[in-house]
């Protein structure tokens, strides 16, 4: 069953509103300035480092929101 364009265009919305506010959440418990980042964020921390992961996530979240955009 394939999906509406409206159905599509609800889902997308909702996605994005989801991933603006997990972006702005993740980035005030990381201390990034969420009006600073873009979809081409790079992670500022070293490969096993203490945030690094956590970093990778705010990353692949705002390359997906810009996806959306």
């Amino acid at each position: 069953m394939a999906l509406t364009t409206a159905q599509v265009t609800a889902a997308k919305a909702e996605a994005k509103e989801y991933l603006e506010y997990s972006t702005q959440v993740l980035c005030l418990a990381l201390g990034v300035d969420p009006a600073a980042v873009t979809a081409s964020y790079t992670n500022p921390e070293a490969s096993g480092t203490e945030f690094y992961i956590a970093h990778e996530c705010l990353r692949k979240q705002l390359a997906a929101l810009g996806a959306l955009a």
